[in-house]
């Protein structure tokens, strides 16, 4: 009986996790995040984001170039830094206020797919 109980128990917990661990987790979701890239930051940072866009061209300096080797060494937190807060005094906007916390999350995971 107490296997019983205790297999249940694990089952309802596991459950719940699966339902809450989206809200609080910090991560982001690569597929919503290209969603939004797409939307707002392909013009400078171009389809495969080597800062190619067709904006991100002819932008002084220029856009930044996600598959180059300075940006691969940049943490996490220096990019949602940089997503969040923008770059004075280059074109780079800050997306906070403009877009929500969970959609900066979501274009962070995405852009660290471009950086491999």
């Amino acid at each position: 009986m107490k296997s019983r109980n205790m297999f249940a128990f694990v089952v309802a917990a596991v459950g719940l996790w699966a339902l809450v661990q989206p809200a609080w987790s910090a991560g982001g979701d690569p597929a919503k995040g290209k969603a939004v890239y797409e939307q707002r930051c392909l013009a400078c940072h171009g389809t495969q984001g080597k800062g190619d866009g067709p904006t991100g061209k002819v932008l002084i300096p220029p856009a930044a170039d996600f598959t180059s080797a300075a940006s691969k060494k940049k943490s996490d937190a220096d990019l949602l830094k940089t997503i969040e807060n923008g770059k004075p005094p280059t074109a780079m906007v800050a997306w906070k206020g403009l877009l929500s916390d969970q959609d900066i999350q979501h274009v962070l995971a995405y852009v660290k797919t471009l950086r491999k």
